[in-house]
C-alpha cells in the first residue's frame, strides 16, 4: 500500500486511529487495576497502585537497547501488530487471576515494543519538519484523547467488576491490531545485529546527547513525563483528602480534564510553536509548572478543573514540538526507531525516579501537596536548565540555518 494514498484511512490517519484505540485500552487497564488493587482490601492501596506503574516503565528500562534496533529491522507496521497482541496477553492474564503487577509489566512490554514503531514510522510517511509537526499533533491528540477516554471509562468499568473492562479491553486491541493492516509495509533493516545493536544502543545515547537539538528535546520530554505520571497517582490520594471525592469514576472524570487540554493543545500547537521556531515550547512549560504548583493547594473543585485543564494546555504545547525536534534530529543521526528507544529510556528511568521520590516522601510522612510540590520544583529545575539552552537551539534551528 502506497504511503501516499488519501482518504479518511489514509496511512498517517490509520497510525493514529490504531494508536488511539491501543492506548484507549491501556488507560481503561490502569483504572481496572487501581479498582481491582482497591477491592481487595490492601494496606495502603495509593502505594500499591504506585509500584505496579513502576513495573510498567521497568519493562521500558530494561528492554531499550533492543526495541529500537527491532523496530529499525522489522516492518513497523507489524511490530504494532506485535505490540498489540503482548498487550491483549497481558490483560487477558487478569481473568486466571494472575498478579496485577505481572500482567501490568506484560502489558508495558507491550507499551515498549509498540512505542518506537508508532512514532518512528511518522518520519518514514512524511517529508518535511511541518508534514512531521502535524502528524506528531494528531498522534498526542489522538493519544491524549484516548486518555481522557480510557481514563474515564476505565473509572467507570472498574467501579464494581473487572470482567467488563477486561473483556472491552480484549476487543479494543483487536480492533487495532486489524487497523495496522492499513499502514504500509515498508521493510525494514534487515543488516540489524540485535547484539551489536545493544552495545551500538548506549553509544546511540551519548550520539542523542551530545546533539543540542536532540538533548534539549530528550530533557524536557523527559521531565513532561515525570510530572505527568507522577501527577497521575498522587491525585488518586490527593482528589479524597482535599476535595473528599473518594469513587474511581468521579476521579478519573478528574483527572482526565487533563486530556482534554492536552487535545485542545493539539490544535493550538502549530499556531502557536510553528516550524522552525520549536525552541518556544520551552515558555509553556514554565506556565504548566505554575499551573501545577497552584493546583496543589486549591481546595475548590472548580478551580482545581480549570487548573488541570490548563495544566494540561500547556502541556500538551510544551511536548508535541519537542517530540517533533527529536524524531527530526534522531532520524538523520541514529535511525528513528532507535531515536525513540533512546527516548523511552530518558523518559521512563527518570519517571520511575520520579516515582521513587514520591514515594520516598509519602513513606516519610510528608503531606501529598507537598509531595505534588516537590515533583513540580523538580520539573522546574529540568525547565530552567532548558531556558539555558534556548539560545544555542535557536541558532541550530532549520529555519535560522536557512537563512545564514
Amino acid at each position: 500500500m502506497s504511503s501516499k494514498r488519501k482518504g479518511w484511512l489514509s496511512p498517517i490517519n490509520a497510525v493514529v486511529l490504531t494508536q488511539f484505540i491501543s492506548s484507549f485500552a491501556d488507560n481503561i487497564n490502569f483504572f481496572l487495576i487501581v479498582g481491582l488493587v482497591k477491592r481487595q482490601g490492601v494496606d495502603n492501596p495509593d502505594t500499591v497502585v504506585a509500584y505496579i506503574q513502576m513495573a510498567f516503565l521497568f519493562a521500558y528500562i530494561i528492554l531499550a537497547p533492543v526495541v529500537g534496533a527491532f523496530a529499525d529491522k522489522t516492518a513497523k507496521s507489524r511490530v504494532l501488530t506485535m505490540g498489540n497482541l503482548l498487550k491483549g496477553g497481558g490483560i487477558l492474564l487478569l481473568l486466571f487471576g494472575v498478579q496485577p503487577a505481572i500482567c501490568y509489566l506484560l502489558l508495558g512490554i507491550g507499551a515498549v515494543v509498540y512505542s518506537p514503531a508508532k512514532y518512528g514510522i511518522l518520519s518514514e510517511l512524511t517529508a518535511s519538519e511541518g508534514e512531521l509537526l502535524r502528524a506528531n499533533a494528531k498522534i498526542e491528540g489522538g493519544t491524549i484523547l484516548a486518555i481522557l477516554l480510557g481514563t474515564v471509562t476505565g473509572g467507570l468499568l472498574a467501579k464494581n467488576s473487572d470482567l467488563p473492562g477486561i473483556i472491552a479491553c480484549l476487543l479494543l486491541y483487536g480492533v487495532s491490531l486489524a487497523l495496522t493492516w492499513f499502514v504500509p509495509m515498508k521493510a525494514g533493516d534487515r543488516s540489524i545485529r540485535y547484539g551489536a545493536a545493544s552495545k551500538q544502543f548506549f553509544r546511540d545515547c551519548g550520539v542523542l546527547l551530545r546533539n543540542r537539538r536532540a538533548r534539549f528535546s530528550l530533557i524536557g520530554t523527559s521531565a513532561f513525563w515525570l510530572t505527568a505520571t507522577v501527577l497521575r497517582i498522587a491525585l488518586i490520594a490527593w482528589l479524597p483528602i482535599n476535595l473528599g471525592i473518594t469513587d474511581t469514576d468521579q476521579q478519573s472524570m478528574i483527572i482526565g480534564v487533563t486530556a482534554i487540554g492536552v487535545v485542545v493543545s493539539a490544535f493550538l500547537t502549530p499556531r502557536l510553536v510553528p516550524e522552525g521556531k520549536l525552541h518556544r515550547s520551552f515558555f509553556y512549560g514554565l506556565l504548566m509548572v505554575t499551573a501545577v504548583m497552584v493546583a496543589a493547594f486549591t481546595y475548590s473543585l472548580g478551580i482545581t478543573v480549570t487548573l488541570l485543564f490548563f495544566t494540561g494546555i500547556f502541556g500538551g504545547i510544551f511536548l508535541i514540538p519537542l517530540n517533533t525536534m527529536l524524531q527530526e534530529e534522531g532520524a538523520s543521526l541514529i535511525g528513528p526507531g532507535k531515536t525513540i528507544a533512546v527516548q523511552n529510556l530518558s523518559e521512563n528511568t527518570l519517571t520511575v525516579v520520579g516515582l521513587g521520590i514520591y514515594l520516598t516522601l509519602s513513606e516519610m510522612g510528608v503531606s501529598v501537596n507537598l509531595s505534588v510540590v516537590g515533583i513540580g520544583t523538580v520539573l522546574l529545575l529540568f525547565i530552567l536548565f532548558l531556558g539555558t539552552q534556548v539560545g544555542s537551539i535557536r541558532q541550530k534551528s532549520p529555519e535560522a540555518l536557512r537563512h545564514r
